[in-house]
């Protein structure tokens, strides 16, 4: 039983050790990001904002009375964000986008949203650059794989008592 629970944490092991190096070496996804935007003093912090699209954009009141995040052009609104709480957005178009409160039109800021950015498409498929060098990445791998490997190895060789 013992032996089948260290067989269980050197696969697991052995497969986190895998994804690790798989993402090390060919980059993590890049995720949306969310930007904070803080409603104090009658007044949007940052009075400007740059995302990206598919960026959320998250309003925090801290003022004492409710407020809104309404787009000038109505593309997007936060509704009534009451003091002490939190209201998001997820942008899904470039562009310059004026805001305002409904509550208290005074109180303006913008959002730029930017394009996402992409890699750029290639008919061929070429080697990353130094593909045949020694890199920190693969030497990682190397010692994971070597260090697996001589944890199976002696685990294979003892016998349960």
């Amino acid at each position: 039983m013992a032996r089948r629970g260290i067989r269980t944490r050197v696969a697991r092991a052995g497969a986190a050790i895998a994804l690790v190096t798989w993402l090390a070496l060919n980059g993590a996804t890049v995720l949306a990001a969310d930007h904070a935007v803080k409603v104090v003093g009658f007044a949007f912090t940052p009075g400007t904002v740059t995302v990206a699209v598919g960026d959320t954009v998250t309003w925090t009141n801290g003022d004492g009375v409710s407020h809104t995040a309404t787009a000038d052009d109505g593309s997007f609104d936060t509704g009534t964000i009451a003091s002490g709480t939190k209201q998001s957005v997820t942008l899904s178009a470039v562009g310059t986008f004026g805001y305002h409160c409904r509550i208290h039109p005074a109180m303006t800021a913008t959002i730029v949203v930017q394009a996402a950015a992409t890699p750029p498409a290639t008919d061929t498929i070429e080697p990353p650059p130094h593909a045949g060098d020694w890199t920190v990445g693969a030497l990682l791998v190397l010692a994971s794989l070597t260090g697996l490997c001589v944890a199976i190895q002696r685990f294979g060789r003892r016998r349960p008592s």
